[in-house]
Formats: C-alpha cells, sequence, structure tokens
C-alpha cells in the first residue's frame, strides 16, 4: 500500500512538472512550439515505419507474426509525412487533443477531491473548484474561440502551466489525507491494543479471587 501511495505521488509530480514545463515554453515559443512537435511527431512516426519495414523484409519466410508488417510501415511513413509537410492542418488539431486532456484530467480532480471530502480533510473544496476550472478551461481550448494560432498556443501553455500547479496542490492534499488515514487506523489500533491489556488484566484479577 504504501509503495502504491508512492508511486501515484510521483506519477502526479511527473505529469505536473511535464505540463508546467510544456505550458512555459509554449508561452515563450507559441508558433515555434507547435511546429517542433510536429516535426518531432513526424520524425517518430517516420522511424517506426522504417523500423517495421526493415523487420518485414527481413522477415520474409518467416511465420506469419510479421505479415502485416509492411501494412503497418506504409501507414506510419505516410502519416509521418503527412504530419510533416501538412504541419499547419495538424497545429489545427492540437488544441482539440489538449483541451481533451485538460478535460478528462478536470473530471479526475473532481472524482478526487470527492475521495478527499470523504476522508474528513476541510479544504477539499478548493481542489473541487482547481479541478472545476480545469475542465472549463479544456471546453475552452476544444472550442477554440482564438483566431491566431499564436494566442492560441499562449492561451494553451498558461492553461498548462495552471493544470500543473493543480496537480501539485492534488499531491499536497493526497499526502494530508494519506496521513490522516494513518493516523485514524493508528488509533483505532491503540484502542483495541488498550481494550485488550485491560481485558486480560481483568480476568487475571479474576483468576486471583
Amino acid at each position: 500500500m504504501k509503495q502504491f501511495f508512492q508511486d501515484v505521488k510521483n506519477s502526479f509530480l511527473l505529469s505536473a512538472a511535464v505540463s508546467i514545463i510544456l505550458g512555459i515554453v509554449l508561452i515563450v515559443y507559441p508558433v515555434k512550439t507547435s511546429l517542433l512537435i510536429c516535426y518531432i511527431a513526424g520524425a517518430l512516426l517516420l522511424f517506426g515505419g522504417v523500423v517495421a519495414l526493415i523487420r518485414y523484409i527481413a522477415s520474409r519466410g518467416e511465420p506469419f507474426f510479421f505479415r502485416y508488417d509492411l501494412f503497418i510501415a506504409l501507414v506510419l511513413i505516410l502519416f509521418g509525412c503527412f504530419v510533416i509537410f501538412e504541419s499547419d492542418l495538424v497545429i489545427a488539431f492540437i488544441p482539440v487533443v489538449i483541451g481533451i486532456i485538460l478535460l478528462a484530467n478536470g473530471l479526475l480532480s473532481i472524482q478526487k477531491a470527492f475521495n478527499l471530502k470523504k476522508t474528513g480533510l476541510e479544504k477539499w473544496w478548493l481542489e473541487f473548484l482547481l479541478a472545476l476550472l480545469t475542465s472549463v478551461l479544456g471546453i475552452i481550448i476544444c472550442t477554440n474561440p482564438f483566431d491566431a494560432v499564436a494566442t492560441t498556443n499562449i492561451f494553451i501553455g498558461i492553461c498548462l502551466v495552471y493544470s500543473g500547479i493543480s496537480d501539485l496542490v492534488t499531491t499536497y492534499y493526497m499526502g494530508r489525507a494519506k496521513r490522516r488515514i494513518k493516523n485514524v487506523i493508528q488509533t483505532e489500533i491503540n484502542q483495541q491494543k488498550i481494550l485488550h491489556d485491560d481485558n486480560v488484566i481483568d480476568v487475571d484479577e479474576d483468576e486471583l479471587h
């Protein structure tokens, strides 16, 4: 259980750090970042397609395990070229993808806020408000009300920084909730131990009489 909580905490911290860093980069370089994302994604797709093609050629005459590699290779290569050479079209879809991610993150955080409420944490409503705002920002990004790409990316960057900070707040309150639960369990164990010791003493006194 302890390892589970630690893994959850580490994943939240990593997600928050990536979100904040990416948000800052988008704010500082709103246009270049989008192009860079497209080029990196396209290069990775091309690399995967070439690897699949080489694997298909090397496996000729082998069992059927690699018979779909030619199709996969062609799809990856074509899609990689599309992402690189039609970057403007791909960039137009980036806000929708990020908006969906923020919306999903916000909805999950709302559920976590109610879980914090069940543990008796007084300031659970703060996490709820942060999560609700994250969800609203995700919806706004999905609708993409901005005309300029740079303006959209700056707004996305601000939202990502906010989302990262919100995740850090969630991690902090999850840690408090964990300690609260641990203290409650420890208190119950101590009470049970005291009751058990009292019963043992009573039995011994009765036997003496």
